[in-house]
C-alpha cells in the first residue's frame, strides 16, 4: 500500500577523521645556508608558536649584519640607509630583539635562530610536485608512524625551501563517504551527527560544510566535509566515525522498495484488481530507509 507522510530525510554514512590542511603551517628557510643546530628530531614532536626550531649559518645573513654594523660606525648620520639595513635583517628572518643585540654588541651573530609561527606538531615538509602532496595529505597518504626527520644537522638549505610542516591536530574534518543514491539528499548546510566508532559515548552534531565536486580515485562514493574543533574531545586523526545527516522533511507518496521493479527504462509495481494483479507504470524519485517515492 502506498504511505503518504512528511518524512525527516536521514542518510546514513561512515568516514574517517583527518587534518584540517586548511590548518597546516609551514617552517620555511628566508636565506640560502646551513643548518648548525636542530631542536626537533622526531616526526610528531609538538611545537609551540614561538618555539626555536633550528639555527641556520647564512653568508647572506653575515653580509647584511656587517653592512648594518659598517654604517653605524661610519655613517652614523645616514639613517636612510641605516634603517634600509636594519629592515633587511628583518625580513630575511632575524628578529628584533636580536638585530637590537648585534647592534649593541658591535658584533655580527654566525647563526640565526628560526621559531616556529604555527602550534601542533611537526611531520616532514612534502614537495608540491610530489605524489605525497595535499591530495596526498587529504587521503592520509604520509605514514602516520614517528620516526626521524629527514632534516639533519649540517644541512644545507635554500632560501624559500619548506622545512617543516606543522599540523594542527585540534583542527579536524570528518570525511564522509555518500553513496550514489543518497547523493540527491544531501546538501552543504545540512545538520549532522557524528559518532566516533572508538568513543560513541562523544558524538557531536555539526553541519556539512563542502561537499567534494569529484570521485577520489577508486572510490564509487562521494565525499562530504564536516569541520570541527578537536581541542575537548582530542580524538586521534584516522579514527572511525558514524554520521547521520539530517536532510529536509520530505512529504511524497512511498512504496516499499521492494514493491517496484526495474524494466530499465521503465519502474513497474503490480496492483491488485479483485483477485489478480495487474502490471503498472510509476514514475519514481527518492529512495530512502527502504522506500522509494512515487
Amino acid at each position: 500500500s502506498i504511505d503518504s507522510s512528511e518524512d525527516q530525510i536521514e542518510v546514513d554514512a561512515l568516514g574517517t577523521l583527518q587534518y584540517d590542511t586548511r590548518a597546516i603551517g609551514s617552517v620555511s628557510s628566508r636565506v640560502n645556508g646551513r643548518i648548525e643546530k636542530l631542536y626537533l628530531r622526531y616526526t610528531f614532536q609538538d611545537v609551540n608558536k614561538g618555539q626555536r626550531i633550528l639555527d641556520i649559518y647564512s653568508p647572506e645573513l653575515l653580509t647584511a649584519q656587517q653592512n648594518l654594523l659598517f654604517l653605524i660606525k661610519n655613517d652614523p648620520g645616514n639613517s636612510s640607509f641605516i634603517n634600509a639595513a636594519y629592515e633587511k635583517l628583518l625580513l630575511l628572518g632575524m628578529s628584533g630583539a636580536l638585530v637590537q643585540q648585534v647592534i649593541h654588541s658591535g658584533k655580527p651573530s654566525f647563526t640565526v635562530p628560526v621559531y616556529s609561527e604555527y602550534s601542533g606538531h611537526i611531520h616532514d615538509a612534502m614537495p608540491m610536485n610530489s605524489s605525497t602532496s595535499a591530495q596526498g595529505i587529504m587521503n592520509n597518504a604520509e605514514p602516520l608512524v614517528t620516526r626521524e626527520l629527514t632534516l639533519k644537522e649540517g644541512m644545507y638549505v635554500e632560501k624559500g625551501q619548506t622545512l617543516l610542516s606543522v599540523f594542527n591536530p585540534h583542527k579536524l574534518w570528518a570525511v564522509l563517504n555518500v553513496y550514489a543514491d543518497n547523493q540527491s539528499l544531501i546538501k552543504v548546510g545540512d545538520p549532522v551527527r557524528i559518532t566516533p566508532e572508538s568513543a560513541p559515548d562523544k558524538n557531536f552534531r555539526a553541519t556539512i560544510d563542502f561537499i567534494e565536486p569529484f570521485f577520489r580515485e577508486g572510490s564509487k562514493t562521494l565525499s562530504a566535509r564536516v569541520y570541527f574543533e578537536n581541542h575537548e574531545m582530542n580524538m586521534p586523526v584516522g579514527s572511525q566515525v558514524k554520521a547521520t545527516i539530517f536532510g529536509k522533511k520530505l512529504k511524497a507518496d512511498w512504496l516499499p522498495k521492494d514493491a517496484v521493479i526495474s524494466l530499465g527504462l521503465d519502474k513497474i509495481v503490480f496492483k491488485k484488481y479483485g483477485d489478480v494483479f495487474k502490471p503498472l507504470k510509476v514514475k519514481t524519485g527518492l529512495t530512502h530507509n527502504n522506500k522509494v517515492q512515487v
